[in-house]
């Protein structure tokens, strides 16, 4: 029996059984979508305001990258409409799984490091108004950036989905004998439009 010590290193780390089956897990994973069984899309998403401080101006998408194989949501109903003075405003928690240990870092899903497209055997239809851009794998160092998530139906039924945004409230767990990324999300507002466009950009007369 080998004696107690720890793994010599992240190349090792890397070889590790565990981490190799990853991709694995992964391609398995995508069953659910072929089978029909996650219709909820989820998207990182990079802006940038047009002026010199967070939510100064109108919001610009820089990047958007789909979380691949699609993740396993919670059930949505924790989210529930809170009625305000300004209306009604979706507030609770979303929690998200199985998002893939072997294709995202804590840095990726973080925000602070941009992650290349993902590339699969079959290429994900393309949802109106979400553009891809941005260097690959540079990190977000150059303010303002915001960074949060957003979750859109993948097509069966409305023809335009509605966009929900979400924040992390906590930092992304890996949970390792499940080979997969935990995301715990926030409802966040203000949202883009199902056509695209933001919802600052209506403050602007622009939307």
């Amino acid at each position: 029996m080998p004696k107690p010590a720890a793994l010599p290193g992240l190349d090792r780390a890397r070889t590790t059984l565990a981490h190799r089956l990853t991709r694995r897990v992964d391609r398995i994973r995508q069953l659910y979508t072929r089978f029909g069984v996650r219709s909820r899309r989820v998207f990182m998403v990079w802006t940038k305001w047009s002026g010199r401080e967070r939510g100064e101006g109108h919001e610009v998408t820089v990047a958007r990258r789909e979380l691949l194989p699609t993740p396993e949501l919670s059930d949505s109903t924790a989210v529930k409409w809170n009625f305000r003075a300004v209306g009604a405003v979706p507030e609770g928690s979303l929690r998200v799984s199985e998002v893939s240990a072997g294709a995202y870092t804590k840095d990726n899903l973080m925000g602070v490091v941009i992650p290349p497209p993902a590339v699969t055997e079959e290429a994900p239809r393309p949802v109106p108004g979400m553009p891809l851009g941005w260097d690959e794998g540079a990190p977000v160092n150059v303010q303002p950036v915001d960074f949060f998530y957003e979750v859109v139906e993948d097509g069966r039924g409305d023809r335009l989905g509605e966009r929900e945004r979400y924040r992390l409230s906590g930092t992304p767990w890996r949970e390792e004998d499940g080979f997969h990324w935990v995301l715990d999300l926030e409802r966040a507002d203000p949202e883009e439009h199902r056509n695209g466009s933001s919802a600052s950009d209506d403050a602007d007369g622009l939307g």
